[in-house]
């Protein structure tokens, strides 16, 4: 009996020693200050994980309607704060002077058309990373099988795209600085529209102030800041599309022939240089679209495509058609074109949500930031740090506490250093 106790014993030490070695090396090491998911709090509250995390990410996450629909709608406060701004400047960014009807044309056509290209969001979902199995194609044409295999082989070139991979990427963070400096300065700017006798140092303060109030609440987490965003870039769009409405019906309807690409491409070749040049302006048009991207992480593909093209998409369309409609019998209005375009009696009001809007567009970049920089460290290409998941309803909605304050403190360096939208420009 001893002995077969004994021999029981050894047995059942030896199993937990030896029999599960795979199972033991797949727990990734805990980091200080980190936990793991499974021990967040219950709903609501916010909670700490590594991103190595051992729970199963790896499934893309089915949403109810209901939830669904309520990413979609936080998805509009975080995200088309940026490019739901651009109709205030785009005209007067792309004019030098009073265009022709022509080029008026030509200008609206080649938005329309880089806007609706905007549609065709990722096949892809950042989430589902994990789960994506990648086959090497065995059927390609020589020269394609060429530089594939050359790419394979070459250090420098493995080398180089790492760094223009790593070097793009860190660019689209370094908005996260600048954006919420110009938006909210440029905003602030906007009350000199009311009083031109305010000082430069009453908006470079008033802007420090917002900045560290918009840095501060960060920490709520993103569908909290979402939810609390959304209603004021929905009454912006709204305006927009109101207005688009107005000024189409009362001015030059015949603007709508600018759906037909053939005016874009007669642009570019009429004005040749001076065309190709003005496509700085245009490309205002969509400018937070990379921001729409990078913040698939923190909400979802079929989220996004939803609010952009039945919420944002038709809104941002008319306000340009609309400008074009009101510059066609009112040539000198591009230099403002949303102002000018205004209907009676709505400039203070429109004033008001514009500059509510240009602040709640700092928050398109500081959500693509956290993303971006949770992908990098995914990649092993920066240290792995402390995250904090503030939803346990929604996968991938992150804050990173010490990279905001670093934000914070570079946004208030360039406002304080620049003290205006033209030379942050």
């Amino acid at each position: 009996m001893f002995l077969d106790h004994m021999l029981r014993r050894f047995i059942s030490i030896g199993t937990s020693r030896h029999a599960h070695p795979s199972a033991a090396a797949s727990q990734p090491p805990k980091l200080p200050g980190t936990a793991e998911l499974s021990e967040l709090p219950e709903k609501g509250d916010v909670g700490e994980a590594s991103v190595d995390s051992d729970v199963d990410i790896r499934k893309k996450q089915q949403l109810a309607v209901g939830d669904l629909s309520r990413l979609a709608y936080q998805s509009i406060g975080v995200i088309y704060g940026d490019i739901g701004t651009s109709p205030l400047y785009v005209y007067s960014s792309t004019f030098s002077s009073s265009p022709s009807l022509d080029d008026l044309l030509g200008a609206l056509s080649l938005i329309i058309w880089s806007v609706t290209l905007m549609a065709k969001i990722v096949r892809r979902d950042p989430r589902e990373e994990r789960s994506i199995k990648f086959e090497r194609e065995s059927n390609l044409p020589a020269m394609s099988e060429y530089t594939r295999s050359f790419l394979e082989r070459s250090r420098v070139m493995k080398t180089l795209l790492k760094t223009i991979g790593v070097l793009g990427v860190s660019l689209v963070m370094s908005d996260g600085i600048l954006t919420p400096a110009q938006s909210v300065l440029g905003a602030i700017q906007g009350l000199r529209l009311v009083d031109e006798t305010i000082t430069t140092a009453t908006i470079v303060g008033t802007s420090c102030g917002i900045l560290i109030l918009l840095f501060l609440i960060q920490p709520f987490g993103t569908s909290k800041i979402g939810t609390c965003f959304a209603p004021i870039v929905i009454l912006w769009l709204l305006l927009n599309f109101s207005f688009g409405i107005y000024n189409l019906v009362l001015h030059d309807h015949s603007v709508l022939k600018a759906f037909s690409p053939a005016y874009a491409g007669q642009y570019l070749v009429r004005n040749k240089t001076d065309g190709w040049r003005s496509l700085g302006g245009i490309l205002l048009a969509f400018t937070g679209v990379e921001a729409l991207f990078a913040d698939l992480g923190a909400f979802s593909r079929r989220a996004i495509q939803l609010s952009w093209l039945l919420f944002a998409y038709p809104c941002l369309l008319l306000a340009y058609i609309g400008q074009a409609a009101f510059i066609s019998d009112n040539r000198d209005a591009y230099s403002n074109p949303f102002f000018n375009a205004v209907p009676p009696g709505m400039f203070y009001p429109s004033l008001v949500v514009a500059i509510l809007a240009a602040i709640v567009a700092s928050q398109t970049m500081i959500t693509a930031t956290f993303q971006l920089l949770s992908q990098i460290i995914k990649l092993s290409y920066f240290p792995q740090i402390r995250l904090v998941h503030t939803s346990k309803i929604f996968q991938n909605q992150i804050y990173i506490p010490w990279v905001n304050w670093l934000l914070m403190v570079g946004t208030i360096v360039v406002t304080v250093a620049y003290n205006n939208t033209t030379k942050l420009g």
